[in-house]
C-alpha cells in the first residue's frame, strides 16, 4: 500500500493564513455548551459490539478507546470512558486502558504547545533581549538552519515549519538517527530538492518538526524531551507517557505493533501478521524523532490530555493553567489548505495549524490529527463545541480503517448525528487502493540492456548528502557467467547476499530479472532491490527487515520470528551517466521523496534534473 494512501486514511479524516481579525472573530463566537448527564454510557454497548466486529472484520490485533466529555453533573466535571479490544502483544496480552501505544503524529501538538509555551515565556525574552513570536524566522534561532531553496531558507518561520508550508516534502527514507543528533538533522535539510515552492502549498514534513524540536536545547540548554515532561506530561500526572522507548519496555506495558510480513499486494498476497518484536526503534534510535512522532502513551493518559485541549488548556480537574487559552487556539486555527475539496458530503475542506487539522463533520467543528508508525495507528480527535474527545490507539499496521470508522461512528452516536456507514467506506478505500498496485506496466519482452554493464553498476558507490550512501551489490544467479567474468564486488557483498534477510527477499524475487541488493539502514529501511526494466530505468522496492536487531538482542528468527516489510513499495531510478561530459549517477522518482500534498511539483527534463533525490557516483 502506498505511503500516500496509508497518510491519508492514518491523518483523515484526515491530509491560507488567517488574519488576526478573523482569528478574534472565531474565538470570540466559539461556544463550549455545558453538559447534564445524559442516559447510558459514552461507550454504548452497540459501539462495544461493533467494535469487535471490525475488529474480526479486518482480522486486527487490538484497540484502545477513549472517550471524554464534559458533564457538570459530575463531582469531576469529567466523564472518561474506555474500550479495550484484542490483544496488545503477541503473546496474547490483553489490551487494557493503560496499554502503551506510539502515539505518532499525534506527538507533533506536544511539540506545537512547547513553541507556544517559549513564544510565552517572559524571562527568555529578556534573557534573549528579545521574544519570540510565531513569525520568528528559523535562520535566527537555529545556526545550521538552510534549505535547498533560497527564499524558504531566508524566509522561513516557526509558523511556517509548523504548518507545513516550506515546500520540503516529507523525504521519509532520509530519516536516521544521526551521530550528531538534532543539529545534524538540520545541517542536512539543504540538500533535499522542494516538491513545491515556499508558502504555494501544503508538503507534510516531519523533518520540520525534528528540526523544531531543537529549539529547547537552542534557547534553554534543555533537551526537547525534557521540557515536554516538566511542562506538559508532569503537570497533567501523565505517568504511562514517555519519549524512552528503554522506560516503557521496562515497564512491560508498551504494546506490541504488528504488521503483515512478506505482504506483497502487487501480487495479490496480504502476508502474515506479526508482533512487531521488539519495537522499531531501539533506545536512544528515537531522540531525533521525538518532535514529530516520538511520545508512547495510553488511553487513560490521553483521556487526560484530550480533556485538558477541551479545557483551553486547563487542568480538567484543578482549573490549573497548564497552556494558555490563547496557544491552544492558536495551533487549532488552520493556516495552510490541505485538502481543498471536500473528500466525502459530511466533512468540509480541511486545513492546518500547528500539528492539528480543523474542518467540520455533519456540521460541527473537529480537531484532530493522525499517527502513522510502523505497527501502530492512532487518532485523538476533540469536537471543542460539543466539549468532546474520541481517542483510538491501534497497534495493527492496516489499524486505519477500523479507526476511522470507529471514530465516526462514536461521534454519530453521541451527538446524535446521521449514522455513516464509514466502515463499507473504509473496505471501499482498501480495495481500490490494493487493485491500484496491481496495475503495473508489464517489463518489455526484450528489455534493452543499460548503457554501461551490469557488473560494473556493482562496482560503484552512490552519495547524496542526506540520504546516504549506496553500494549495490549484485545477485550472482541473475546475471549470466559471461557476465559476472571479472567482477569485483563490494567486500561485503558476500555475506549479505547469504544473510536470512536477503534470503528471504531473493526467495520473493524474480532471479530471471538483473538484481541488486542494497543495504541502507534508515529508519524505515533496511535494504533495496534494485530490478532491471529496461535501458537505464531500474524499479526499487524499499525493504524494512528486524531480522537483524533481533539476532543482536537474543530475538530467535527461526519458525517465523522475524518481519520483513515493503515488497510492493515500488519507485523508479534511472542510471544516469555514460555519455561524455555527463555527470553519473542514480536518479530516484517516482514518489520516492514522499511527497504529502494536494499539489506536488512535476519535474522536467531527464536524469539528474528530474531526480527526487539525486545519488552521484562516488
Amino acid at each position: 500500500m502506498s505511503m500516500n494512501f496509508l497518510l491519508l486514511l492514518t491523518l483523515l479524516f484526515l491530509p491560507a493564513a488567517h488574519g488576526s481579525i478573523l482569528e478574534a472573530t472565531l474565538t470570540e463566537t466559539r461556544c463550549h455548551v455545558p453538559l447534564v448527564a445524559r442516559n447510558g454510557p459514552l461507550i454504548s454497548p452497540r459501539i462495544h459490539k461493533y467494535t469487535r466486529r471490525l475488529l474480526t472484520k479486518w482480522n486486527s490485533s487490538g484497540l484502545s478507546l477513549a472517550v471524554v466529555r464534559k458533564d457538570d453533573s459530575l463531582p469531576s466535571g469529567w466523564r472518561h470512558e474506555f474500550g479495550s479490544y484484542g490483544i496488545a502483544k503477541g503473546d496474547g496480552s490483553l489490551v487494557t486502558p493503560d496499554s502503551v501505544f506510539a502515539i505518532a503524529s499525534n506527538s507533533k501538538l506536544f511539540l506545537s504547545l512547547s513553541v507556544g509555551l517559549l513564544i510565552t515565556n517572559e524571562t527568555l525574552a529578556k534573557e534573549r533581549g528579545q521574544g519570540l513570536s510565531w513569525t520568528t524566522k528559523i535562520r535566527d534561532l537555529l545556526p545550521e538552519w538552510a534549505l535547498l531553496d533560497e527564499v524558504a531558507s531566508r524566509e522561513s518561520t516557526l509558523q511556517d515549519l509548523l504548518s507545513h508550508r516550506t515546500g520540503v516534502p516529507a523525504h521519509h527514507f532520509s530519516g536516521i538517527q544521526r551521530p550528531g543528533g538534532v543539529p545534524e538533522v538540520v545541517s542536512t535539510l539543504r540538500h533535499l530538492r522542494p516538491a513545491a515552492e515556499f508558502r504555494e502549498t501544503f508538503q507534510y514534513s516531519d523533518l520540520m518538526y525534528e528540526a523544531l524540536s531543537y529549539l529547547p536545547q537552542a534557547l534553554l540548554n534543555q533537551t526537547y524531551e525534557s521540557y515536554v515532561e516538566q511542562h506538559l506530561f508532569a503537570p497533567l500526572n501523565m505517568t504511562a507517557t514517555t519519549f524512552s522507548v528503554a522506560e516503557a519496555e521496562k515497564r512491560g506495558t508498551l504494546a506490541d505493533g504488528f504488521q503483515w510480513d512478506m505482504r506483497d499486494l502487487t501480487k495479490g498476497e496480504n502476508g502474515t501478521l506479526r508482533a512487531t518484536v521488539p519495537y522499531f526503534q531501539r533506545p536512544g534510535e528515537e531522540r531525533t524523532w521525538a518532535g514529530p512522532a516520538g511520545i508512547l502513551s495510553s488511553a487513560r493518559d490521553l483521556a487526560v490530555w484530550v480533556s485538558m485541549l477541551l479545557n483551553k488548556g486547563r487542568h480538567p480537574y484543578t482549573n490549573k493553567v497548564i497552556v494558555s487559552e490563547e496557544i491552544i487556539d492558536y495551533v487549532a486555527a488552520g493556516r495552510t489548505v490541505t485538502h481543498p475539496a471536500p473528500d466525502f458530503p459530511e466533512v468540509s475542506v480541511r486545513v492546518y495549524g500547528a500539528g492539528q487539522w480543523r474542518f467540520s463533520y455533519q456540521g460541527h467543528d473537529l480537531i484532530q490529527h493522525g499517527g502513522d508508525n510502523p505497527g501502530f495507528k492512532t487518532q485523538v480527535a476533540r469536537f471543542p463545541n460539543d466539549n468532546l474527545g474520541v481517542i483510538v490507539l491501534s497497534n495493527d499496521a492496516n489499524g486505519a480503517f477500523l479507526m476511522e470508522a470507529n471514530e465516526y461512528r462514536l461521534a454519530d452516536e453521541i451527538l446524535g448525528l446521521t449514522q455513516i456507514d464509514w466502515d463499507e467506506r473504509m473496505e471501499a478505500y482498501y480495495n481500490y487502493s490494493a487493485s491500484l498496485q496491481q496495475q503495473v506496466t508489464p517489463r518489455p519482452s526484450s528489455p534493452i540492456p543499460p548503457t554501461n554493464s551490469f557488473t560494473s553498476l556493482a562496482e560503484k558507490s552512490f552519495s547524496h548528502g542526506t540520504y546516504g550512501t549506496l553500494q549495490p551489490c549484485v545477485v550472482p544467479e541473475t546475471l549470466s557467467f559471461s557476465q559476472l567474468t571479472g567482477h569485483r564486488s563490494h567486500e561485503d557483498c558476500a555475506a549479505l547476499l547469504t544473510s536470512h534477510t536477503v534470503k528471504r527477499i531473493l526467495s520473493a524475487s524474480n532471479l530471471s530479472i538483473p538484481t541488486y541488493i542494497i543495504p541502507w539502514k534508515r529508519s524505515f529501511s533496511t535494504h533495496l532491490r534494485l530490478a532491471h526494466f529496461d535501458a537505464n530505468t531500474f524499479n526499487v522496492t524499499i525493504l524494512w527487515s528486524n531480522a537483524e536487531v533481533r539476532e543482536k538482542e537474543g530475538y530467535s528468527n527461526e519458525k517465523g520470528g522475524d518481519v520483513l516489510l515493503g515488497l510492493d513499495k515500488h519507485f523508479e531510478v534511472e542510471w544516469v551517466g555514460g555519455s561524455e561530459g555527463e555527470e553519473e549517477g542514480l536518479a530516484f522518482k517516482g514518489g520516492f521523496w514522499t511527497s504529502e500534498g494536494p499539489e506536488p511539483r512535476t519535474l522536467s527534463g531527464t536524469g539528474k534534473e528530474n531526480a527526487e533525490v539525486w545519488f552521484a557516483k562516488d
